[in-house]
């Protein structure tokens, strides 16, 4: 797992390297506040998170808040308004810490994706997932290491990507070896029609502008082609058994490529229905059936949590006071 967490594969480390190349995004600084509320086991979201709205622009005006809000809610106004600025002008973004994103909670998550349009949902799917926090404890124990970079919020623009366009590239001593796709769950006549441009367009791109530029010279690279028929990056990687795993091909290969061009494996015919990897990050049984048989939300259920909460901390208060 460390491996996947080396300086250089986090995107605050090679994006400014590979902008024009790779998909839009924003990268947000993660103050030392909110690292520490990340950590905290309460489940509060912050002020501004409940209670923004777009018509609402107002960040530093607490005139709005009660004393027992502002007592007992977090509130990071400056940092809120850096996140509420990016989703203003990209409307909708996917999120991420400097290596992985919150696939594993996106069950918590209204749109059950990591599409975000609310500060609400931003804070929710960082609070809840394991991955970032393990990004953010990996980031903690190396704190004092000039090579590991500071944590860091991406926000990359949200576009509909079809899967079929996805794929991983694996680079060996500095040659592009491999390119795979990345939806192994079903067969695409895409990729079939397509194989030999997808194959000269992902060579193009690597020869241009990543061969020699990257930090390492054995890695892997994630990518898409849109439309366009413009391949743009999405990620860096590793190239070992965690990258190769659920691919087309194994790491034993990669090694022992001996062609002077890189093979391009794709499943060429339909073998039915395959589990895909998000199933394994879908909300528990129980909570599923209870939202099923209710009216409620999971936003409004965490609220009504957090106002109990706060009704529970005034009771020890007033107690306290008594005594």
């Amino acid at each position: 797992m460390i491996s996947n967490l080396q300086p250089e594969f986090s995107f605050c480390s090679w994006y400014k390297r590979f902008q024009k190349q790779s998909l839009v995004a924003t990268i947000i600084p993660i103050p030392d506040e909110i690292l520490k509320y990340l950590e905290y086991d309460v489940f509060l979201l912050p002020l501004e998170a409940i209670k923004h709205s777009p018509a609402d622009n107002d960040w530093s005006d607490s005139s709005s808040q009660t004393e027992e809000d502002s007592e007992y809610q977090p509130s990071f106004p400056e940092f809120s308004k850096s996140i509420q600025d990016v989703i203003d002008e990209y409307e909708g973004v996917f999120i991420k810490s400097n290596w992985s994103s919150p696939s594993d909670a996106t069950w918590v998550a209204p749109t059950k994706s990591l599409q975000c349009q609310t500060l609400e949902e931003i804070y929710l799917l960082l609070k809840s997932s394991d991955r970032i926090a393990n990004d953010l404890s990996v980031l903690k124990r190396w704190s004092d290491r000039s090579d590991y970079p500071r944590p860091c919020l991406v926000l990359k623009r949200w576009q509909d990507i079809n899967p079929c366009a996805e794929y991983r590239c694996f680079v060996i001593d500095d040659e592009l070896v491999g390119i795979t796709q990345r939806d192994m769950s079903r067969y695409y006549t895409y990729n079939e029609l397509e194989k030999y441009n997808i194959k000269a367009d992902i060579e193009k791109l690597f020869t241009e502008h990543i061969k020699g530029n990257f930090s390492l010279t054995s890695y892997s690279f994630d990518v898409i082609r849109n439309e366009n028929k413009k391949v743009k990056i999405v990620d860096f990687g590793p190239v070992d058994e965690s990258t190769t795993k659920g691919t087309l091909f194994t790491y034993e290969e990669l090694q022992n490529h001996t062609s002077d061009t890189p093979e391009f494996r794709f499943i060429a015919e339909d073998i039915g229905i395959q589990p895909t990897h998000t199933r394994h990050f879908c909300i528990p049984q129980e909570i599923s059936e209870y939202f099923h048989t209710s009216n409620e939300t999971l936003i409004n259920a965490i609220q009504k949590e957090v106002e109990k909460q706060n009704q529970e901390q005034d009771k020890v208060i007033d107690n306290e006071e008594c005594t």
